[in-house]
């Protein structure tokens, strides 16, 4: 996938919705009660803005935090701007187990945050968090199934505009935005691989960004598509990006612009 890191971390914390879930919905289920035996894997973590603001917090005392992202640039980043002793950043991909076969049966908490909507295979990820913890370990796992964000994402990839750029481009977007997954799908997914369900919440989010700038820059530096147009073109390309996003969003009555998505937050436990 693509990521620009340095525009992706303009915005502090990018969506509410993180903070929320992070912050307030897993403290209310005893995330925020960690020993020093703890091991934490933070999967999909970026640059490493929610690892260190939002994800530490939550386990101030463990052994360690591990924090992985498949983009180098991304970790790059995290290491130079969101460093902690107790953080371990590093790339590894997610769908491959034998980069992710070191930790099997060593986590106590895994973490993924917008991360398992960039996957191809979803049900080799959900085997994947269950081989990574130990027993009784827990995962809190958040990420979109529908977007106005994948829409936008079609409709400019199929333009004639930018098509010849981009006819053949994996745009990454995910099967439940296609079929419209909902959290009955996730959930007998989840119990066939063998998961307690702790929590489960499905619902449409709706964001709000606190400028234009912040907008433009959060949501054009993950854009897949933008490496495959000519450098020459690529502002022109955002800009006809964005037009399309904002116009699937629209603005807030103080004319603030809007994101828009449909949201699966789970919490999981392997028995």
């Amino acid at each position: 996938m693509n990521l620009e890191p340095e525009s992706y971390s303009s915005q502090h914390i990018p969506l509410e919705s993180v903070k929320c879930f992070l912050s307030e919905t897993l403290p209310q289920l005893g995330w925020n009660r960690s020993s020093k035996e703890d091991v934490v894997l933070d999967v999909g973590c970026g640059p490493g803005g929610t690892t260190f603001q939002l994800v530490l917090p939550l386990f101030p005392g463990v052994k360690k935090i591990f924090a992985v992202d498949l983009v180098p640039a991304a970790i790059e980043f995290a290491k130079r701007h969101n460093s902690h002793q107790l953080i371990e950043y590093s790339v590894a991909n997610f769908e491959d187990w034998s980069i992710l076969s070191q930790w099997e049966g060593k986590i106590t908490r895994l973490v993924s945050i917008y991360c398992f909507n960039w996957l191809k295979d979803q049900r080799n990820a959900f085997q994947n968090v269950f081989k990574l913890l130990k027993k009784g370990g827990e995962a809190a796992i958040c990420f979109s199934t529908e977007s106005s964000y994948y829409d936008a994402i079609l409709k400019v990839q199929n333009d004639p505009k930018w098509s010849c750029f981009l006819k053949d481009i994996e745009n990454l977007i995910p099967e439940s935005h296609h079929k419209k997954y909902d959290s009955s799908y996730y959930k007998k997914m989840l119990e066939t691989t063998g998961f307690e369900i702790i929590y489960c919440r499905n619902e449409v989010i709706t964001e709000v960004t606190s400028s234009d700038k912040k907008y433009k820059d959060f949501f054009t530096s993950m854009c897949v598509l933008t490496p495959h147009v000519p450098s020459d073109l690529k502002e022109e390309f955002k800009h006809d990006f964005m037009e399309e996003f904002l116009r699937l969003n629209g603005r807030n009555d103080k004319g603030l612009p809007l994101f828009i998505s449909k949201v699966i937050q789970l919490v999981i436990r392997k028995p």
